[in-house]
């Protein structure tokens, strides 16, 4: 809300007060203005100078527009909050709903029976009128499935629509897993920017104290190159961690289904683990494999299109046997004076046998199928562990890291940083020994939040690909 008021007096030329110290419209003094002062402003009550006047409620409505922003929150957002928002929101997710709602329908169409089948039949003799016959036959005929096809064929159609529902998982589980990636990403850079940003407050005023010197005839102009040179690295590194940041900003957004130019509000990381806890989770790297291979979305979409080919077999297995069809026909003569003179009934029924490579042919590609299916899910397994051992090896190496720069290098890195500049207010040390040994904090301190960061992004891409929802 500050930075709305400041943004708001730098517009007005005019000074906005606190809206935590007189959020009333009744002065300093407890003399509420007059109406007048209200409609005119006339001096000695200009609004400027009363809260409550135009320019803070410019700013309130301003502050207002922004947290109505969609995307904008004023508090840290999580990283549950974001993938319960690509659960709920994204297309790719609903589209794959749906066509799985879609295939779940042809198990009911799958069930029933063939449509009964009727015809007419008209007889002329000795005449060609058309609008005349002499006899007319009519026909109903109905396939009875007494083979046993009709139950095969909504297994059938149910192992497909468990395919599209496993499928379901599998792209969210894919889905999620960028997501937390890119959450991630993000974090880091901003925590980056962050630390270079203050670091670069130290340097501009190194900057201005060398310059003083060279001014005063006291200093050197190699001490005043090197602060200008590390200060344009500095703007360097800023610029490309802002890049970094809105491209984040913007792949997180399109995840979220929202327009890649909508401000994402500050991400709250999760909270580091205790030391006497597993850092990953698990009290094995063999028992995260084993709970990928019972949990991940894919593996059972894979065990689901198994099925589905063995289906496939079985009804390939009982096309050898036709489903019986019973005929009746009934005719009408012209010239006689009953509806119906006589009736046939009958059944007739289908010769498989006769086509034996058509059905052979059919069962020799159901095994292939199956075949495929078997050796894609032996694939997808073997290199499920991989991607587990190796994500289990940079979360166990970023927290071995972490500690490092935690418990030793930056404490040293600091305690050197402040030594040098008590000794620069002493004289004893020069202005790029300084500016070196600031370098080396400011560089500790962005690797040490890196390690943090990758810390929690490995952790966190650990449990997806294990098939859990992950940290909270």
């Amino acid at each position: 809300m500050q930075v709305i008021y400041r943004l708001v007096s730098s517009l007005t030329g005019r000074a906005t007060p606190s809206l935590h110290r007189h959020a009333n419209p009744v002065s300093r003094r407890g003399v509420c203005p007059s109406p007048r002062a209200d409609r005119t402003g006339l001096p000695g009550r200009r609004h400027e100078n009363r809260p409550g006047g135009p320019p803070v409620q410019l700013a309130r409505l301003l502050a207002f527009i922004v947290t109505a922003i969609p995307g904008h929150s004023a508090e840290p957002i999580t990283l549950p909050a974001i993938l319960a928002e690509v659960r709920a929101r994204h297309p790719q997710i609903r589209a794959a709903a749906a066509i799985a709602a879609a295939d779940r329908e042809r198990i009911q169409q799958s069930d029933t029976w063939d449509d009964p089948i009727a015809g007419v039949e008209f007889q002329q003799a000795g005449h060609r009128q058309l609008a005349s016959y002499d006899a007319a036959e009519f026909s109903v005929s109905q396939r009875i499935p007494l083979s046993g096809n009709r139950e095969r064929r909504r297994a059938v159609a149910t192992a497909a629509a468990d395919v599209a529902l496993a499928g379901v998982r599998t792209r969210e589980f894919l889905l999620l897993g960028e997501t937390s990636d890119t959450f991630f990403q993000l974090l880091r850079a901003r925590e980056q920017l962050a630390l270079t940003q203050a670091s670069g407050d130290w340097l501009a005023q190194a900057t201005t104290f060398s310059r003083q010197r060279l001014a005063a005839g006291s200093g050197r102009l190699s001490e005043l190159i090197s602060a200008e040179t590390e200060q344009a690295q500095l703007d360097g590194r800023v610029v490309l961690l802002q890049r970094e940041i809105a491209d984040a900003a913007a792949r997180l957004n399109t995840l979220r289904d929202l327009p890649p130019q909508t401000p994402v509000p500050e991400l709250s990381p999760p909270p580091l683990p205790s030391k006497e806890v597993n850092p990953t989770g698990f009290p094995s790297l063999e028992a995260a494999q084993a709970h990928a291979f019972s949990h991940r979305p894919d593996l059972h979409e894979a065990q689901a299109r198994i099925i589905a080919a063995q289906r496939v077999r079985e009804l390939a297995d009982r096309a050898w046997r036709p489903d019986p069809e019973v005929i009746f026909k009934a005719r009408h003569l012209a010239t006689g004076g009953r509806l119906i003179e006589s009736y046939d009934t009958g059944f007739a029924v289908s010769l498989p046998w006769f086509n034996d490579k058509k059905y052979r042919s059919m069962q020799r590609e159901a095994d292939r199928r199956r075949e495929a299916a078997e050796l894609e899910a032996d694939t997808l397994r073997s290199k499920t562990a991989a991607e587990i051992r190796e994500m289990w090896q940079r979360v166990t190496t970023a927290q071995h890291q972490l500690e490092i720069y935690q418990q030793r290098l930056l404490p040293l890195a600091r305690q050197n940083a402040a030594s040098l500049k008590e000794d620069l207010a002493l004289g004893k040390a020069t202005i790029p020994e300084v500016i070196a040994a600031h370098r080396a904090w400011v560089e500790a301190q962005v690797i040490g939040a890196a390690h943090l960061a990758d810390f929690h992004r490995f952790h966190a891409l650990l449990h997806v690909l294990v098939g859990s929802p992950g940290p909270s």
